[in-house]
Formats: C-alpha cells, sequence, structure tokens
C-alpha cells in the first residue's frame, strides 16, 4: 500500500492531486483546480492541472474523485477550464463532489435546523464566486454528476477503503450559501481583493497578545473539509474552511487538547490566512506537518501571524510551503532559529 499527495503550483490558491494503491488498484483524488491558469498553457508548456490531466490520459487512468471545495476562483477556476474540454475532466472524472445550488437547497429542506440566519459578508468577491458556481452546476448537470449536498452531518463516506468524515460545512453556512446565491445572481464585475502583508515583522512580534479575529466570507464557510483515513494515515484537508466550524465538529467526535488528532499532514485552511487557523484548532490537532498552498501573490497570503501561531502550538509542529519564493519572503535574520522549521515541500509526499 502507497499513498503519495501532491500540491500543485497553483498560484494562489489550491490543487491538490492523491493518489493511493492497495492490491492492486488505484484511486485518484482530486481537490479543487486553482485559478483558470492552472489549467492554461506558458510557451507551449502545459501548466500543473493540464500536465497532470495529460499524464493520466497516457496512463490510461481516471479521477476516481474530485472534490471541489467552494465556489471561489482560485479554487474552481482550473476546473471549470478543463471542463471545457471533453478529452479533459469531463473523461477523466467517475464521481464529482460540488454544492451547487440545487443541492444546498435540498439539503436545507431536509434539515431540522430552524436557527435564525447568521449574519455573513457577501462583497464583491462573493459575487463572482456564485457566477463560478452557476457556471459549474450547468456543466455538471449536463452529465448527471449530481447526489447529494455535502456537509458535516452525513455520516463517515466510504470509497475504495479510503474514509472521508466531513468537517465543514455546516447546514447554517450552506444555507447563507443558498442566500448569498439567491441575492447576488447576476453578479457585478470582480475586483481585486487586497491586504497588507505582516512579513516585516518577526516570528517574536506574533508570539504574545495574539488575538483571534475569524473569516467570514460567505463562500469560505461553505467549503468542503474532511479527515482522510488512508489505512492507518490520517489526512487533515481543510480548504479555506472556517475554524470554529472545523472546532466543533473535532469537538463532537471527541477529540480535544488532551485527546487531539493525530493526523500525517493538514493542508492549512484558506492559504494560511490568520482569519481561519486558530490557536483552539491547533490545540486540538497533532501532527509535525502542516502544509501551505499558495505563491503569495494577492491577498498577503500566508499571513506570517498564522505560521507563528503554528510553531508555537508544538515545537515539533513543521511548517511546508509548495512554493520556495513564499518561504524566501517571510524569513527575517531574527527569524534565524525557526529555520529548521519552515520547508519547501517536495514535488510528491510520499506515506
Amino acid at each position: 500500500m502507497s499513498t503519495t499527495i501532491q500540491f500543485l503550483h497553483a498560484s494562489h490558491g489550491d490543487c491538490i492531486f492523491l493518489r493511493h494503491e492497495q492490491e492492486g488498484k488505484i484511486f485518484n483524488l482530486l481537490i479543487d483546480g486553482g485559478p483558470g491558469e492552472t489549467f492554461g498553457q506558458l510557451n507551449g508548456y502545459a501548466k500543473p492541472l493540464r500536465l497532470l490531466l495529460e499524464e493520466l490520459k497516457a496512463n490510461g487512468e481516471v479521477i476516481d474523485l474530485a472534490v471541489i471545495t467552494h465556489v471561489d476562483d482560485d479554487h474552481i477556476g482550473g476546473v471549470l477550464a478543463a471542463m471545457s474540454y471533453d478529452d479533459y475532466l469531463p473523461s477523466l472524472v467517475k464521481e464529482f463532489w460540488f454544492n451547487s445550488y440545487g443541492l444546498i437547497c435540498s439539503a436545507i429542506e431536509q434539515a431540522d435546523d430552524k436557527k435564525n440566519e447568521v449574519a455573513g459578508v457577501a462583497g464583491t468577491e462573493t459575487k463572482t464566486s456564485i457566477t463560478q458556481g452557476v457556471t459549474l452546476e450547468g456543466k455538471l448537470r449536463k452529465l448527471n454528476w449530481f447526489d447529494q449536498a455535502i456537509h458535516n452531518e452525513l455520516t463517515p463516506i466510504t470509497r475504495l477503503g479510503l474514509e472521508f468524515t466531513i468537517l465543514s460545512p455546516s447546514i447554517n453556512s450552506l444555507r447563507r450559501l443558498g442566500k448569498a446565491w439567491e441575492r447576488e445572481y447576476p453578479p457585478a464585475n470582480k475586483k481585486t481583493a487586497k491586504a497588507e502583508s505582516d512579513h516585516k515583522f518577526p516570528f517574536s512580534h506574533f508570539l504574545t497578545g495574539d488575538r483571534f479575529k475569524p473569516d467570514r466570507s460567505i463562500p469560505n464557510g461553505s467549503s468542503i473539509a474532511f479527515i482522510l483515513k488512508v489505512g492507518d494515515l490520517k489526512l487533515l484537508l481543510l480548504a479555506d474552511s472556517y475554524a470554529g466550524t472545523v472546532e466543533r465538529k473535532l469537538k463532537s467526535l471527541g477529540y480535544s487538547p488532551t485527546n487531539p488528532l493525530e493526523c500525517s499532514i493538514v493542508k492549512i485552511s484558506h492559504h494560511g490566512s490568520k482569519g481561519n487557523t486558530s490557536q483552539k484548532l491547533l490545540s486540538l490537532i497533532a501532527s509535525k506537518k502542516y502544509v501551505i498552498s499558495t505563491d503569495g501573490s494577492i491577498f498577503g497570503h500566508p499571513d506570517k501571524r498564522t505560521i507563528a501561531r503554528i510553531i508555537n502550538a508544538h515545537q515539533d509542529n513543521h511548517v511546508y510551503f509548495n512554493y520556495k519564493s513564499v518561504l524566501k519572503g517571510i524569513m527575517l535574520p531574527e527569524d534565524a532559529a525557526y529555520s529548521e522549521r519552515l520547508h519547501v515541500c517536495q514535488e510528491k509526499m510520499v506515506f
């Protein structure tokens, strides 16, 4: 039995590929597709997602499951681009998980939860994301790739011996996205979000007086995040999920600071944004490998405060980046003591 995971170069987004081999059988899992350029070409050379799909085609393999965690462009854009060619995703994917508007409505109708709506932020970024979701929903509907909404009240889902325990989204988060979907379509034009980087400060600056302020983006709160159990391995793949949603679900599963979830790797939420990784969440996790996926080109990601929280949570915690330039960009001379705990991802991480 062998399992490999790749965090593809997907600019400021996520594109993750996991391959599991067991008893002569192969299970290929694709999580998100990065922005549209991840499937493009540069100077005649295929970009990472296109290259991956071409390799699968050449080897006569398929993608057994493709999970599109939520509707943000840096997760869905590459998928939309690859869906435009019949010989790529439409013919390669056997099963698709995506919380479309239709599935969200069904899940909300079935839920017994009658609590009041939770207020959320629906800015221009949300509006643009909704259009991406509408476009993908239309493409998937033609291919009959619809079953049920994915949320954290489902029992664990098993595929070829791989077990998915869904941590996010909650039904309430889906309800908020459904309301935004209705309210914001058709959307306004996209505006580039900006955030100031905190990389000019040394790690020591963040180790005292650190107050967590949670992300409130509606699309991020709807992210599909899960524990993936593969044999004795547990992988925690958090998409852009809310820390609070994941915390509550982990606690309901019996995890606590004295009984943390032990996992081989953690894909940190929202490209290392400080609003998605709390000290409370880190106290519920025991892992030596935390991965951040981004090239750091926009939004100020990753926040150095997030990295400081991770390395401060336990002396054995190590952080891995899928772009060498990001690691170089955050390190200051004053941070030399932490250099042995910060790394660049291998092309394929083998377990």
